[in-house]
């Protein structure tokens, strides 16, 4: 299983926030963090923001 290359941040969320990603996780059988970076990934996107990946 390859390594996944990322870095950790701790962040506290507005607990409606959090209670809102969790569940949208349980639908889409996702962890909490899969689900957050790609909330993430996908506001970025519709800020036409690229990611850059790092090797």
């Amino acid at each position: 299983m390859p390594k996944y290359k990322g870095k950790r941040n701790y962040v506290t969320f507005p607990v409606a926030v959090y209670e809102t990603i969790e569940r949208l996780a349980e639908k889409e059988t996702k962890s909490f963090s899969q689900m957050a970076v790609t909330l993430c990934e996908e506001a970025l996107k519709s800020r036409e923001i690229t990611i850059k990946e790092n090797d």
